[in-house]
């Protein structure tokens, strides 16, 4: 008798068989740690996961930590400051916030001598979360001898501050070396709404960078509103080059963000005069900056003063761009302007004529009619002006 082997036959398992399990990867590993309960995970196992390879696996489990807030957490807190790597350190600095003032300031000033700045710059951020009188005091007193990365850490930890107890730390802050600190510390300033940071802002008008008179100006504009406006136009009035470049440009983005109706302000008058100086300034990018609140503002004074910039600009681009403006920003000048610059024997301004002309009928007349509701069609703020600042 033979015996056919099929291989189907049974057979006793080699090995156990274990199904519906899956390798836990490090990433997943820490977006475990983001949702579970504080209370849900060893002690033992986190004091590991602190030292991780993986960001967001150290970065959790130091969050993890900071939820619990007993004492076994803050020991192991302690330690890991004390004896861990910078990046350990640096995310088990970040958490402190969590707990209560006596308990957190030993951590944190083991933090804040740490020498590694990475470190410094994560007890910043926690102390700007803490929201305490105490944790700006020490901020202030830190700040004092630090390093930009760690007075930018303030900066953005404070951006959405209405507290005035931070003002000292911002101003500490608005001594940074690098330009951009400085700008984010006057944006702080700008959107916290304390009035009381005005001095502070308008201090920073004397800035020799440009660009942080022009985030100044915008602060003030956004602390200030209609009530700055006469100090802006004598601001305007008595700077130039570059300098007013940046003023006028900040005075147009603000003064529509916060949709201030310059025309109709009791500050009308003094601003044109001192606008209609800018346009005497031997800097075309300052006549550029200036022919833009000309085209926006409806007031009776504005179609005649850029009619008039346009007749005797010589600048073949300033020509042009206001040739633009007018027509872009349906200025009352526009027609005649228009009409002038089509029988222009300068290329670069009948081609802009031309364009606007195209233009005008593809979309019909329709189109180009002011309304004095259109701005309501959708809303600007600050943030939108980056990277789009000509």
């Amino acid at each position: 008798m033979t015996t056919t082997i099929t291989g189907r036959e049974p057979r006793l398992a080699t090995g156990m068989i274990e199904q519906g399990k899956q390798r836990l990867s490090l990433r997943r590993l820490g977006t475990m740690l983001n949702i579970l309960p504080p209370h849900a995970v060893a002690l033992d196992a986190v004091k590991e996961m602190l030292r991780s390879e993986e960001f967001f696996v150290r970065y959790n489990a130091a969050k993890l930590l900071s939820k619990r807030a007993d004492r076994d957490a803050r020991l192991i807190m302690e330690d890991a400051l004390k004896t861990g790597q910078p990046r350990t350190r640096a995310s088990v600095a970040r958490h402190i916030h969590h707990f209560t003032w006596f308990s957190a300031e030993p951590l944190i000033r083991i933090a804040l001598k740490d020498s590694d700045s990475r470190v410094r710059e994560a007890v910043v951020y926690a102390l700007c979360d803490m929201h305490d009188l105490n944790a700006y005091q020490l901020l202030e007193q830190t700040l004092e001898t630090e390093e930009d990365n760690v007075l930018d850490a303030a900066a953005f930890g404070l951006r959405e501050t209405q507290d005035k107890a931070a003002l000292p730390v911002l101003k500490r802050v608005l001594q940074a070396q690098d330009p951009d600190v400085r700008i984010k510390a006057l944006e702080a300033l700008g959107m916290s709404g304390i009035r009381e940071a005005i001095p502070m802002v308008r201090a920073t008008m004397f800035d020799p960078e440009p660009s942080v008179k022009y985030a100044a100006t915008l602060s003030l504009l956004e602390l200030s509103g209609e009530g700055w406006l006469d100090e802006l136009a004598g601001m305007i009035g008595r700077t130039t080059g570059e300098t007013l470049e940046q003023v006028l440009r900040a005075f147009f983005h603000a003064t529509n963000y916060l949709k201030i109706n310059v025309a109709k302000s009791k500050s009308a008058d003094v601003l044109l005069d001192a606008i209609e100086t800018a346009l005497l300034d031997e800097s075309p990018r300052v006549r550029k900056a200036a022919a833009w609140p000309l085209a926006w503002m409806r007031h009776e004074r504005t179609p005649i003063l850029l009619k008039k910039t346009y007749r005797l600009e010589t600048d073949s681009e300033v020509k042009a761009h206001i040739v633009r403006l007018s027509a872009a920003l349906l200025s009352a000048a526009s027609d005649e302007i228009l009409e002038d610059a089509l029988q222009s024997k300068d290329p670069l301004v009948k081609h802009e004529a031309d364009k606007a002309m195209t233009e005008r009928e593809r979309l019909g007349a329709k189109a180009f009619t002011y309304r004095e509701d259109g701005y309501e069609g959708q809303a600007f703020k600050r943030s939108h002006l980056t990277g789009r600042l000509d």
